[in-house]
């Protein structure tokens, strides 16, 4: 639930679950404090978030977007550089937490943090009435109550589903329904290997000859019959640019065809690349594509994402087998399934994952998928630089302390929902307090603060990148020196830990299998279909995080962990554009990928990982 507490000291809030009690709208000092009523629990949208924060700034005489008085002047305190500056010099390692960065090789290093060059945002108004608020009841210290569990699993009923029930053929078993799994390739592999009907390739020497297109003139579209690679060149060993996913209607450019010794005739497709036309199928219909993954409507992430829970648990191929519990697989490790649809066979209930597989509701552990969100650009041009998110490490699910004082002894004023916006204007003395608003301070290692800086030598003017700072576990997104979104990310544990540098975005999958050994303590996992995947440096990534919300917290393998709605958004925004209809897409030299800036405070280097990462991008619902 978002809460809007009074922006003359904070700015629009989060807090991780709704309260247990409505709240009403309070008046105190003449300032409102608007609740944002939600449905079921779930954050409003990100325009009634933007009216009632611009709402709040023009009542309390705030400054807002569009220029609106300020009751404070914007000169005063330090500027947002020299609070960077003070942040840096007081980190607990003795200030390692900097925008230097080691780059990856051919890759010039970024420089070293300086005063941010973007105008100093307007202060926020001091009000007093905050202190008119209620006043928290006392409640024993964090260190003494365990945190609570990382991944947020609920059971899933051993139940009828209406929704997800299967429809079983003559033959007892459920039919299959291409729109749900297909039989695709992973487009890495060598071109023998996933065109095996394919003739061998006669070399780069071989040569292609034009000729017309052969489809009618009444074709109004050609169909993809199974997921397929498309080619830079019109010959099977170049390059490829991406790939095309079945099913999907699209349109050829031009009159003319290429033949070659690989293929009959490769077709060039809209909006670029080449297929070869084995793979095609003229069509009367129009052209129809669609965004990948398919979501359905009030859906978070593509369907229900289940962990595998118990002892010596086997999958079974068929729900024949599965019914007589015959040559199952067994499961190792920690093994996280996406769940396609249900089987009720008298009193038991079995469901088919993505991979064709069948287990038993019993097993199963449904995850529920955070509904956090970071801020746009629109939201970002009200706020004052910098900002922070209010959220205890220790205890990310708890209330974050406010105190009248730089002081852990001194007077509790109030309580912070977690993952409430606030203003950082000052930084203690002893550099671990954080001044918010008069005679309000909030302990340092309650806030992750999002810090805007220069971008690093390379990036063109208005060109997208991305910064993530690893000691915040905060990420901005930029185009050129502007920011446009940021949001709160989970990088990698110690001993599997991200690696800083300079890296671009090389690869981005729809979705991808994820599975790793030999990390620390031993530890093995399988997750499926991760959506919206960004690889940035060999196999890590940033992608979404649907197993917890734990952002703003350590949590991965190395990767770095979004919120679905974040994943999504990036995904969408960043390069290389991913085309409609196209399940993957890799960069290229005529369109590479954004930057991507990883720095923070460097840890101990940890066991070096194993991990695998399967193309998976084919499975769409």
């Amino acid at each position: 639930m978002r809460r809007w507490l009074p922006l003359a000291l904070l700015l629009p809030g989060l807090a991780c679950a709704p309260s247990s009690q409505p709240e009403e709208p309070r008046v105190a000092g003449g300032v409102a404090v608007a609740v944002v009523p939600t449905q079921g629990g779930r954050e409003p949208d990100a325009g009634a978030a933007r009216v009632a924060a611009v709402q709040a700034a023009a009542d309390s005489g705030a400054p807002s977007a569009d220029g609106g008085p300020s009751a404070q002047a914007s000169g005063s305190g330090p500027t947002s550089g020299e609070l960077l500056a003070a942040w840096q010099r007081t980190a607990p390692d003795g200030g390692t937490a900097s925008t230097d960065v080691k780059s990856s090789p051919g890759v010039a290093s970024a420089p070293a943090g300086s005063d941010d060059s973007r105008a100093e945002g307007p202060a926020l108004a001091n009000d007093p009435a905050l202190s008119a608020m209620p006043r928290p009841a006392p409640h024993g210290e964090a260190e003494d109550v365990e945190p609570p569990p990382a991944e947020q699993l609920v059971v899933i009923p051993d139940r009828k589903n209406p929704g997800a029930e299967l429809v079983l053929g003559p033959d007892g078993e459920p039919l299959e329904d291409t729109g749900l799994v297909l039989g695709d390739i992973d487009p890495s592999l060598d071109p023998e290997e996933f065109e095996p009907d394919s003739e061998p390739v006669g070399g780069a020497d071989a040569g292609t000859a034009p000729f017309a297109i052969p489809y009618a003139p009444d074709a109004g579209s050609l169909r993809v019959r199974r997921s397929i690679a498309v080619r830079q060149e019109p010959r099977r060993d170049a390059p490829p640019l991406g790939t095309v996913a079945q099913d999907m209607r699209v349109r050829w450019q031009g009159d003319t065809a290429m033949r070659g010794p690989d293929c009959e005739a490769w077709i060039q497709i809209e909006p670029r690349g080449w297929v070869c036309d084995r793979y095609l199928e003229p069509n009367f219909r129009e052209p129809r594509v669609r965004d990948l993954p398919k979501l359905r409507e009030g859906e978070l992430t593509p369907g229900i994402y289940a962990r595998v829970v118990g002892r010596r648990v086997r999958a079974y191929p068929s729900l024949a087998l599965a019914r007589r519990k015959k040559k199952g697989v067994l499961l190792k490790g920690s093994v996280t399934v996406q769940l396609r649809g249900q089987v009720r066979v008298g009193r038991r209930t079995f469901w088919r994952t993505a991979d064709g597989q069948y287990l038993e509701a019993r097993v199963l552990r449904e995850y529920r998928p955070s509904s956090f969100e970071g801020v746009n650009a629109e939201l970002l041009a009200e706020l004052p630089t910098p900002f922070a998110w209010a959220q205890s490490r220790r205890r990310p699910d708890a209330n974050v302390d406010v105190r009248v004082a730089p002081d852990a002894k001194a007077a509790r004023e109030t309580v912070l929902p977690p993952r409430t916006l606030v203003a950082v204007r000052e930084l203690s003395a002893d550099g671990n307090w954080v001044l918010i608003s008069e005679n309000h301070w909030v302990a340092r290692d309650d806030l992750h603060v999002a810090w805007f800086t220069p971008a690093p030598p390379g990036v063109e003017p208005g060109e997208r990148w991305l910064d993530v700072d690893l000691e915040a576990q905060v990420l901005v997104a930029y185009e050129g020196e502007r920011p446009v979104y940021a949001t709160l990310i989970s990088s990698g544990k110690p001993g599997t830990d991200t690696p800083e540098g300079l890296y671009r975005i090389w690869l981005k999958f729809a979705e991808a299998d994820m599975t790793g050994n030999g990390t620390t303590g031993g530890e093995t996992y399988r997750v499926a279909t991760v959506p919206w995947t960004m690889f940035f440096q060999d196999d890590y990534a940033l992608h979404t995080a649907y197993w917890h919300d734990r952002f703003g917290d350590p949590m991965s393998h190395g990767c770095i962990n979004l919120a679905p709605k974040d994943a999504r958004a990036l995904y969408t925004w960043a390069a290389p554009e991913v085309p409609t209809g196209w399940s993957m897409v890799h960069a290229t030299p005529d369109a590479p990928g954004s930057w991507v800036r990883i720095r923070g405070q460097a840890r101990a280097k940890g066991q070096e990982r194993k991990v695998t990462v399967a193309a998976t991008a084919h499975r769409e619902r």
